[in-house]
């Protein structure tokens, strides 16, 4: 007979979750939404730059089980973290039950002083390759450890979700966001065509967040002035929080999203809705 707490440890599920900076990321936000949701997590951060402060979150946190570096434009990094450190923490017997993607990236160059017309080959290759085609290689590899969580039943297939995380200047021209629009779009795109490839067994999602002050938003020239407009023109008359953003990744990597694939889900307080002058 199983002991109440080797009980709890069965259940429990396993996710990945990529592009923690510091404590107001929208990733450890979902992190810690996961948590919540029977989720033992396991996190990523970029460089050793950010390890000091991502060990001092995880440390804080019950069910965060570990962090790794992963820097998605290093293959080298990559094959590391999918090939040795993951196989290596999991065993034999424990897949991933979810992947959330929170990862992206631009050249100061081509955001904070630059334009979409001025964006040089380089900086279009480098903010497509980890905004958007770092999807799709994370995905490639993390294939062995997702598949093996997912139980096939006679009438409910038990499917592990993949959640990338998007912002509505992926079908909207947004000023200043600049090459990160194409990017985000490729991202959405990518998510529809994996989506199509991997169901029934993998469903893949995506959240657009509203704009929420994280590290990356500072690269973004007039950003508290979007977050403004946002709060002036959304129905709920408010910014969403990181919290709401994680809630809604955890739901999508849930069995209570069972039915939901190909999605981009806009959590942003309806401001993707709306259209005219705020209102008063």
């Amino acid at each position: 007979v199983l002991s109440l707490m080797a009980q709890q440890a069965v259940l429990r599920k396993t996710a990945l979750v990529l592009g923690v900076g510091n404590a107001r990321s929208i990733a450890w936000a979902c992190a810690q939404c996961l948590v919540e949701q029977n989720f033992d997590v396991i996190v990523t951060y970029q460089n050793e730059r950010f390890q000091p402060q991502v060990e001092r979150l995880v440390s804080s946190q019950q069910h965060i089980l570990n962090s790794f570096s992963c820097d998605v434009a290093n293959d080298a990094s990559l094959e590391r973290l999918f090939e040795q450190s993951l196989p290596e923490m999991l065993g034999d017997k424990r897949g991933l039950d979810a992947l959330v993607h929170s990862v992206a990236y631009a050249p100061p160059d081509a955001m904070k002083s630059g334009s979409l017309l001025g964006t040089t080959r380089e900086a279009f290759d480098l903010s497509h390759n980890i905004s958007a085609y770092s999807l799709i290689d994370i995905t490639r590899r993390a294939l062995p450890l997702l598949t093996k969580s997912t139980v096939e039943e006679a009438e409910n297939p038990a499917s592990s979700s993949i959640v990338a995380l998007s912002y509505l200047g992926a079908v909207r021209s947004v000023r200043n966001y600049n090459i990160m629009g194409p990017a985000k779009a490729s991202l959405e795109s990518i998510v529809r065509g994996l989506s199509l490839e991997l169901a029934p067994s993998i469903r893949v999602n995506a959240v657009s967040a509203g704009p929420i002050n994280t590290l990356s938003a500072k690269g973004i020239s007039g950003f508290s002035d979007m977050r403004t407009d946002a709060q002036e023109r959304s129905p709920l008359r408010r910014n969403v929080t990181a919290k709401e953003v994680g809630a809604t990744v955890s739901f999508l990597s849930s069995p209570l999203a069972s039915g939901i694939c190909g999605q981009t889900i806009y959590v942003d307080g309806g401001y993707s809705s709306v259209a005219g002058p705020p209102m008063h």
